[in-house]
C-alpha cells in the first residue's frame, strides 16, 4: 500500500530553482541553493531567521566544510566560501571550455565531494566528478543528459544518481577507499507522463527519497526500488530534499517557480521550502575536510553584493 503525507510551509522564498538542501547540526541551520539566481539561503532553526548571499554567478549545490565554511559548486567551478559573511573565491575550475555547469553535488561517507554538471547546449551531455580533500578532480562518468540527486546507502556499498533526462536513478557499486563507481544499472525509472527524477537523499533504512518535477511529489522507494509512498506538495516543481533537525527525522523539501502555474495557491507557494516530520532519520552528513584546502582560500575576504 502506498501512502501520502503533506508538508507544512517552512519559508516563503519564491526561489526561481530552489535546489541542494544541507542542514549543519552544529548551527542548526539548513542552506540550500536558487541556481539561476546564484543565491544561497539559509534558515537559522533557533531565531527562525531567513537570509541569503549572493554569489555573484549560478549556484549549483553547496557542501559544508569541517570545522566552518562552505563547498560551493558553481558555473566557474568549485569555490570555497570561508564564512557567510565572507566573499568566495575560485578553488577549482571545472570544464572552464565547456558550456556546462556545476548542478547538484554531495559529500560522500569519506567527505569527499561528487558533483555532476549540467549542459547549456543540447547537443553537449554532463560529467560527474569526485573532487578529492586536496583538490584533485577526478571524471567519475560522462555522457549525462543532466547530472541531479545523488546519495549512498547506509552499509556505503551503492552509490545513488539521478539522470534527469533519461528518467532515470541509476546504481552503482560504490568503492568507499577510492571513491569509484562502477557496474551502473536502472534502479528507478520515472514515466515520463509523471514528471521527471530530480534531487534525492538515502534514509537510515537505505529507502530512497526522490523528489519528482512536476509531479508534485517526494517519493520513498524501499532499497530494493519499490514505491513505499510520498509527500505530496502543493505546488508541482519539487526539485530536492534532505533530512535534518535534532532528531535528524525532518525531511526539507525544496521547489522552484519557474515553469510553475502563475496563479492560485500552486503559483503562490512554487519556490517556496517545505518541510515534514517522518517516522524514520536521514544519515548524518559529512563534511568536506578542511585540511586540504589552501589557507589563503579559507582567509576571511570582505564581501561585496555583486
Amino acid at each position: 500500500m502506498v501512502t501520502t503525507v503533506q508538508p507544512r510551509l517552512l519559508v516563503h522564498c519564491r526561489a526561481e530553482v530552489g535546489e541542494g538542501p544541507v542542514y549543519d547540526p552544529g548551527s542548526a541551520a539548513l542552506y540550500w541553493v536558487d541556481i539561476p539566481a546564484g543565491r544561497l539561503w539559509r534558515w537559522d532553526r533557533g531565531s527562525r531567521e531567513v537570509s541569503y548571499r549572493d554569489i555573484g554567478e549560478p549556484l549549483g549545490s553547496v557542501a559544508l566544510i569541517e570545522g566552518g565554511g562552505f563547498l560551493l559548486a558553481a558555473r566557474s567551478g568549485i569555490l570555497v566560501l570561508p564564512g557567510w559573511h565572507d566573499a568566495p573565491a575560485l578553488w577549482q575550475p571545472l570544464e572552464p571550455d565547456r558550456a556546462t555547469q556545476c548542478n547538484d553535488g554531495k559529500c560522500d561517507p569519506a567527505g569527499r565531494f561528487v558533483v555532476g554538471t549540467a549542459a547549456h547546449d543540447p547537443r553537449l551531455t554532463g560529467t560527474l566528478f569526485r573532487v578529492d580533500p586536496d583538490g584533485a578532480t577526478t571524471a567519475l562518468a560522462g555522457g549525462i543528459g543532466m547530472s541531479n540527486g545523488l546519495g549512498w546507502s547506509p552499509d556505503g556499498r551503492w552509490f545513488y544518481h539521478v539522470d534527469t533526462l533519461a528518467q532515470t536513478v541509476h546504481r552503482y557499486h560504490w568503492d568507499a577507499a577510492t571513491g569509484t563507481p562502477s557496474d551502473p544499472e536502472t534502479f528507478i525509472e520515472v514515466p515520463a507522463a509523471d514528471g521527471l527524477p530530480d534531487g534525492l537523499t538515502v534514509d537510515a533504512e537505505g529507502c530512497l527519497w526522490l523528489a519528482v518535477w512536476g509531479a508534485g511529489e517526494v517519493r520513498r522507494y524501499t532499497p530494493d526500488g519499490r514505491l513505499l509512498g510520498a509527500v505530496t506538495v502543493p505546488t508541482p516543481n519539487v526539485s530536492s530534499c534532505a533530512f535534518g533537525g535534532p532528531h535528524h527525522n525532518e525531511l526539507y523539501v525544496t521547489t522552484a517557480a519557474v515553469a510553475a502555474p502563475q496563479d492560485g495557491r500552486a503559483g503562490r507557494l512554487a519556490g517556496d521550502l517545505f518541510v515534514v516530520t517522518t517516522p524514520v532519520q536521514g544519515q548524518p552528513h559529512t563534511p568536506f575536510p578542511r585540511h586540504g584546502i589552501p589557507h589563503r582560500l579559507l582567509a576571511r575576504r570582505p564581501y561585496e553584493q555583486p
